[in-house]
């Protein structure tokens, strides 16, 4: 029998191998086609209700409502179940993550932090991510600058795996992100948070961008360290789209950028939040889906080192 458009189904490899959440009704979600864009001011009536927007009054900045074509259901009596909400960053239409102002971006920080503070006293969700979706290899599906939260009744095997890894790295007394100052996968710091290259990239110029300080929460996070966050992410984002274009005019470039926070059931606190920067340059290919092993061109020291040309140089 087959699967009805509003049924889930989360499903382990028999090997062992990987996880897969079967949603029906994802298969609905619409393309960005043309006509009016349900994102766009004036078009509120053609997506759900607001559940949260900026400023409360008057026109709005940054716009928040659930997911028409989510993941899963939000029934908490279903085995499977979260929230997947949209929160539209602007309401301008064609505008780049990377071209906005620190302060629109510190503002979609913040709506980040507080509907992730919003659903963490839902006792059946155990972690929380935000992510973005940009160009086509992206897996963006609109075109309007938005980004999604996602809260879910279980851990993700990434965010599993990291939680477990954050806790062994503690029991020897350190954390893989609380760098030295002197760490050469460093980038560039921004006052209370830093930008740096993983020591396994996945893709060319990754880049994750955490704070100083350990800090466990995204939600504990204060204003001033927000607008650092902004500041630090515009830099990043307008560095890679540089290195993208090659010496042409700088360019949109596919990417994803997602945010990690510590599990919701976790009081240890040797999680520390991060978002990575994904650039997608080139669509993942059979080898790559096949044994579940990424190819990077770019050793990480390679990347810092034209990350850092980039930024300083006049």
């Amino acid at each position: 029998m087959g699967l009805k458009e509003r049924d889930y189904l989360l499903l382990e490899d028999t090997l062992g191998s990987s996880w897969v959440l079967i949603s029906p009704g994802r298969c609905s979600r619409p393309k960005d086609a043309k006509g009016k864009c349900p994102f766009c001011p004036g078009s509120e009536h053609l997506t759900p209700p607001t559940l949260f927007k900026l400023p409360e009054e008057g026109d709005w900045q940054v716009r928040v409502f659930a997911n028409r074509y989510p993941f899963f259901p939000s029934n908490e009596d279903d085995e499977v179940y979260g929230i997947h909400e949209v929160i539209v960053e602007t309401p301008k239409h064609d505008a780049l993550l990377h071209q906005m102002s620190v302060q629109t971006i510190s503002r979609v920080m913040r709506v980040i932090r507080d509907r992730m503070s919003h659903h963490g006293s839902n006792e059946r969700l155990r972690a929380l991510i935000a992510f973005r979706n940009e160009g086509l290899r992206g897996g963006a599906s609109r075109k309007h600058p938005h980004t999604q939260l996602v809260g879910l009744s279980w851990l993700p095997p990434r965010l599993a795996k990291e939680s477990e890894a954050f806790l062994n790295m503690a029991e020897q007394g350190r954390c893989p992100l609380c760098l030295a100052p002197t760490d050469p996968l460093i980038i560039v710091e921004e006052e209370s948070f830093r930008a740096f290259s993983p020591p396994t990239p996945r893709f060319p110029h990754e880049t994750w961008i955490a704070p100083v300080h350990h800090e466990p929460a995204f939600t504990n996070l204060k204003d001033a360290e927000i607008d650092d966050l902004a500041a630090l992410l515009k830099k990043m984002l307008s560095a890679i789209a540089k290195l993208s274009s090659r010496g042409q005019k700088p360019k949109p470039f596919d990417y994803n950028l997602v945010l990690h926070t510590e599990p919701l059931d976790e009081e240890q606190g040797t999680f520390h939040t991060h978002i990575e920067i994904l650039p997608r340059p080139e669509a993942l290919a059979g080898f790559e889906i096949g044994s579940g092993l990424l190819i990077n061109p770019i050793p990480p020291e390679q990347a810092v080192s034209e990350l850092r040309e980039v930024l300083f140089s006049k």
